[in-house]
């Protein structure tokens, strides 16, 4: 502008200079008209060489300066050239890292899969040397039942041949009962035996009674059981013996009847003959009876011995049909039987002993199939088709579980648990032994569960009205500061951040940007601000209203100490209403604060927080989901989440050696509670990922003056002209960023930060 102006007055000056030489040539010798148009020729000379004098000496020296000013913006941008070589030489080296693992992850896929075949085959063989094992041994069974029920025919027919014999025997006897009662009745009519008619009729009564006593036996012995054989021999001898003993006493009456008979005929014969001739016939006659007694003695003797080897014979045999039943007996019991492991490992003992413990006191039958060994403990899998239908609470009967855990060795608090399958016939068994290691989270795993930080900016770009908290120290501040800035990078820096910080100036002030309010007071004002202004443009409609972001920080700490001064609901109040009225109004808000409940803000609602986006770091994540209203299932499944992402970033921060407090490159994450949809895990940036005059750099020369960007000129100016050369303390590399109060090194060598010397 000086310079235009300073033309402008030179132009004029030759411009009068002209007209006044030009007026002194063509006066006619008048002295005035000379002295005057000679004046003012010389006037403008003068003034036209003074302008010229002033441009030439002030115009250098803004060239100097434009000059100076030229190169520092070259030096500039020749660093900033450097970082994006850098940059792009990361990005680079991150593709070949991608591509290298994704090598890796097709090659580690391709030996799953093969490993997954090569198993899936193990488990077919198996399974078929399991059918081949089952039809073997349904085979044997059928031939063993066979076998069996050939073998009792056998013994069966045997028995009840016996059983016919002996009967036949007992029927025989007793109808010999009915010749010898005849014969007495003729010899009762006998003349000749009328001597012994009384002991005759004695041997008939007898013989009623033996006869009726017989038949009794008869009618007990056919309604005995041919295994009875024992019984039926007790009856045999019991009538052999009776019908013995009666024909002995009828032999016996008839000897006294002969006897007397003799007596007599020797009365007759020594009356009647001689002496020696008597004696002779005597003789004769007591040896034919002598002769028929030892006969029959003799067939007696031989029937006693023919039933004495008979019974050895039998017994015998029926002792070794005995042997035989119990042999083939353990053979059924040992088929009855469990299938059972093979070899002496622990997992087979211990399986042994559960297979023989539910066979010994339940009579169920688990074959055991096959045992597997696991991070954790192991399996074991037994067949049930022996069994079909059962279930668990037949295998876990009243104090059953404990016992299994007893057998297995389980582990202390743990308890085994069994797994049907009813479409194998099988169940499994799983064992605990000891807790499972932790097991290390891949990237590419946590990356499917929490919005990673490439993807950042975008997920975030459209929130306006946002809900920050975490525990101290725990990077409220500088994640506030990073998503303000990503949501205005997203509007292409147009609009107006409007931040109030009651911290400023502490150490953790991490606040690289101008501030509208610095103190609790400040706070409580800005909330007001931002009620009038939604006010002012609901009463004043338009369509172009510029963007505004309200940021206020420590809003806690604000509540706690000017609550007495404002009212219990102001706070309230203000931001029930900015949040349900700012997106009406092209107005955004961030509220900053540490604890996650609901009621931080006094008469605040679950409900209220609602119409703002919630982002809660760390610890305050997993808070919130234990208090939220979610359902059991989503409650379990975030959980399960937010500990697998923290053991990932502790992991992560103890291998790069980072303190999440104090590094400003440290892995953090949050919670996000959208205004729609189940909450999602995000990944933080690093502070001071954004530079506010790089976001809202074209927004501010756009809005401003030619006198305040010649402003701004001077101020880069001296700048540029003051600013101290700075260096890595650690390799002397010019090459660095700002983080926060610290400058990290951007050498990869090197990649260590150092404190920030304090402005003066």
């Amino acid at each position: 502008m000086s310079r235009f102006l300073n033309n402008a007055v030179l132009v004029g000056s030759l411009l009068i200079c002209g007209g006044g030489i030009w007026s002194f040539t063509r006066t006619n010798n008048n002295p005035i008209q000379h002295t005057l148009a000679l004046s003012i020729a010389v006037a403008g000379g003068t003034t036209a060489v003074g302008c010229i004098a002033f441009g030439a000496l002030y115009g250098a020296e803004a060239e100097e300066k434009i000059r100076k000013a030229s190169q520092k913006h070259e030096v500039e941008i020749s660093g900033n050239k450097s970082e994006i070589t850098t940059v792009r030489k990361s990005l680079e080296d991150i593709r070949l890292e991608k591509l290298n693992l994704e090598r890796q992850l097709e090659k580690h896929l391709y030996e799953s899969n093969f490993e997954i075949e090569k198993r899936d085959t193990a488990i077919q063989i198996l399974n078929q040397k399991v059918k081949t094992i089952e039809a073997e041994y349904l085979v044997k069974v059928q031939e063993i039942n066979r076998k069996l029920e050939t073998e009792d025919k056998r013994v069966e027919e045997f028995l009840t041949n016996f059983k016919q014999s002996m009967l036949d025997g007992l029927i025989n006897k007793v109808e010999s009962l009915d010749y010898l009662y005849s014969d007495i009745e003729r010899k009762l009519n006998d003349e000749h035996f009328t001597a012994v008619h009384p002991a005759l009729a004695k041997r008939l009564e007898e013989i009623q009674k033996i006869y009726d006593k017989c038949n009794g036996v008869i009618r007990n012995f056919e309604a005995l059981d041919i295994t009875a054989y024992e019984t039926m021999l007790e009856y045999f001898w019991q009538i052999t013996s009776d019908v013995s003993a009666v024909r002995v006493r009828y032999r016996n009456s008839l000897n006294s009847a002969t006897q007397q008979r003799k007596e007599e005929l020797e009365n007759q014969i020594i009356n009647s003959v001689s002496k020696e001739r008597a004696k002779a016939t005597l003789k004769e006659y007591s040896d034919f009876q002598r002769k028929q007694l030892d006969d029959l003695i003799l067939k007696v003797d031989e029937t006693n011995a023919e039933w004495k080897q008979l019974k050895d014979a039998l017994l015998k045999d029926l002792e070794t049909a005995h042997l035989e039943i119990d042999k083939l007996n353990q053979q059924i019991a040992e088929l009855q039987k469990p299938l059972l492991a093979i070899g002496d490992s622990t997992y087979a003992r211990t399986a042994n002993r559960i297979a023989m413990y539910y066979f010994d006191q339940y009579k169920y039958k688990l074959d055991v199939i096959q045992w597997d060994e696991s991070d954790t403990g192991y399996s074991i899998l037994f067949a049930t088709r022996r069994n079909p239908g059962l279930t668990e609470k037949e295998l876990l009967p009243e104090n059953t579980l404990e016992q299994l855990a007893a057998f297995t060795n389980a582990l202390q608090g743990t308890l085994p648990k069994f797994t049907f399958n009813y479409q194998h016939s099988t169940v499994t068994l799983d064992v605990t032994l000891r807790k499972p290691a932790k097991k290390e989270q891949a990237k590419g795993d946590i990356d499917k569960i929490w919005i990673p930080v490439d993807r950042f900016e975008s997920y975030v770009k459209n929130w306006e009205r946002v809900r920050i908290t975490a525990g101290s120290t725990g990077g409220k501040s500088p994640t506030a500061k990073n998503l303000a800035l990503a949501i205005m990078k997203g509007r292409n820096g147009q609009g107006e951040i409007r931040l109030y910080d009651p911290q400023h100036g502490s150490k953790k002030d991490y606040w690289d940007m101008p501030k509208c309010g610095t103190s609790h007071e400040d706070n409580v004002t800005g909330m007001g601000e931002l009620c009038d202004e939604l006010d002012r443009r609901t009463k004043s409609p338009q369509a172009n209203h510029p963007f505004i972001l309200y940021i206020f920080d420590e809003v806690d700490s604000t509540i706690a100490q000017e609550r007495a001064n404002n009212g219990y609901y102001y706070f309230r109040d203000k931001v029930t209403y900015s949040l349900k009225q700012a997106s009406h109004q092209n107005i955004g808000a961030i509220y900053i604060g540490q604890a996650c409940d609901a009621s931080t803000i006094p008469g605040m609602s679950w409900s209220d927080w609602n119409n703002a986006v919630q982002v809660h770091i760390g610890a305050n994540a997993g808070i919130w989901i234990n208090k939220s209203n979610l359902t059991a299932e989503d409650k379990t499944r975030l959980l399960e989440q937010y500990r697998k992402i923290q053991e990932y970033c502790d992991r992560k921060n103890e291998e790069l050696g980072l303190d999440i407090f104090t590094d400003p490159t440290a892995y953090r994450f949050a919670l996000a509670v959208p205004l729609t949809g189940l909450p999602k895990f995000i990944q933080l940036p690093d502070f001071d990922s954004y530079d506010y005059y790089e976001i809202m750099k074209k927004n501010v020369l756009n809005n401003s003056s030619p006198q305040r960007e010649s402003e701004l000129v001077e101020s880069v100016i001296s700048q540029f002209e003051s600013k101290e050369k700075i260096m890595c303390p650690h390799c002397g590399s010019e090459e660095y960023r700002s983080k926060g109060e610290r400058w990290l090194c951007l050498n990869q060598d090197c990649g260590k930060t150092w404190l920030k010397k304090p402005k003066n």
